[in-house]
């Protein structure tokens, strides 16, 4: 084979990656709620605090951790989505938000 043949095919199986990285993944957005926040001090002498929250979904619940207080009142419908670690909740004003995942459980079913 000729060096005219095989560089196009090189260049392609060495982009072939790269085209997927170009676009993020869609989210997939569910509908939850807040059950409950919690405020965290953090450090002895530090004034920095932490929040807390219990999140429910449709077949799972999460106790996430955000540095950032959320807009969203308890029992309030919200959207939220869920990556490896992390989830991203939607607040009262649309804006995402960044959660930490601490635990995650699912109902027993009976």
């Amino acid at each position: 084979m000729s060096a005219r043949r095989i560089l196009p095919g090189t260049v392609l199986i060495l982009l072939t990656p790269l085209i997927g990285l170009a676009q993020p993944p869609a989210r997939q957005w569910q509908d939850g709620e807040i059950l409950s926040r919690k405020t965290v001090l953090v450090g002895r002498t530090s004034l920095r605090s932490e929040y807390v929250y219990r999140v429910r979904g449709s077949n799972c619940r999460f106790l996430v951790e955000s540095d950032t207080a959320l807009q969203l009142d308890l029992f309030q419908p919200m959207k939220f989505s869920i990556g490896r670690r992390h989830i991203l909740i939607q607040d009262a004003d649309g804006q995402e938000r960044q959660t930490y995942i601490l635990q995650k459980a699912t109902p027993r079913r009976h």
